[in-house]
């Protein structure tokens, strides 16, 4: 029987660098997401437990030290501090706060990958307490107000959208459930003779997360295909009425 791949939380404040861990580890078979600060991952961990939080320790807020005292008391969960702070103080203070790792940046995403997987040997990942797989969806039903352009949560919270925004959830949405290339999101929102366009939809893709995370009392199902796209995964609606209405 394969032994199930640790479930991960990113706590870093840097999108892009964020974006960059989370995209290297979803195509090594993690699953992963993402908080860009402390209270984010509160609450986001409160509906999407996880095996491994991986924390900068200079987050806005509440520091990264902070949340790995606060996981001392959960066992169950393994903490790697990855930060820029490189001194034998920062180091001890970091593994005295409760982590089990501290690694310093920039470290090779294969290092970080080995650290995981590491940690994971001590912990009892259990086959039934998988996370859903990429093409199930959560319960609930979203909906994106066509008019105001913003996107409800089953919850009822609501996130205030961008153009750009707005047209990456439109075309997922529309997909219902299917994965949308990154070559047809970057026709859609930018046109077919775009520049950079990957790192453009990256880009966005990561801020919008990160905007929602910060926003929404439950994740965003917003999922990366490995190689191939993107997906919306829950089940959605879209709506002409407006969702502050």
């Amino acid at each position: 029987m394969n032994t199930p791949k640790p479930r991960i939380a990113i706590v870093e404040d840097d999108a892009d660098q964020l974006h960059s861990i989370e995209e290297f580890l979803l195509d090594g078979g993690y699953p992963v997401w993402g908080a860009g600060s402390a209270e984010a991952f509160y609450r986001q961990f409160m509906a999407s437990p996880v095996d491994v939080v991986i924390l900068d320790i200079g987050l806005p807020g509440e520091s990264g030290l902070a949340v790995a005292e606060l996981l001392k008391d959960k066992p169950q969960v393994a903490v790697i501090i990855l930060s820029a702070r490189d001194s034998l103080g920062d180091r001890l203070l970091g593994l005295r706060s409760g982590a089990d790792r501290y690694l310093i940046k920039p470290v090779s995403l294969l290092e970080l990958a080995a650290n995981i997987d590491a940690v994971g040997k001590r912990l009892a990942l259990h086959p039934d307490d998988t996370p859903k797989r990429l093409t199930e969806a959560p319960q609930g039903l979203w909906t994106l107000a066509t008019q105001d352009w913003q996107l409800q949560s089953p919850q009822g919270t609501v996130l205030h959208l961008t153009t750009h925004e707005f047209a990456l959830l439109n075309c997922l949405i529309r997909a219902q459930g299917k994965v949308v290339s990154k070559q047809e999101l970057i026709t859609q929102l930018q046109g077919p003779r775009a520049q950079n366009g990957n790192e453009r939809l990256n880009l966005l893709v990561a801020r919008l997360r990160k905007k929602a995370s910060d926003t929404l009392t439950e994740p965003l199902p917003l999922k990366t295909a490995h190689q191939l796209g993107y997906v919306f995964t829950a089940h959605a609606r879209l709506s002409q009425e407006s969702n502050s209405a």
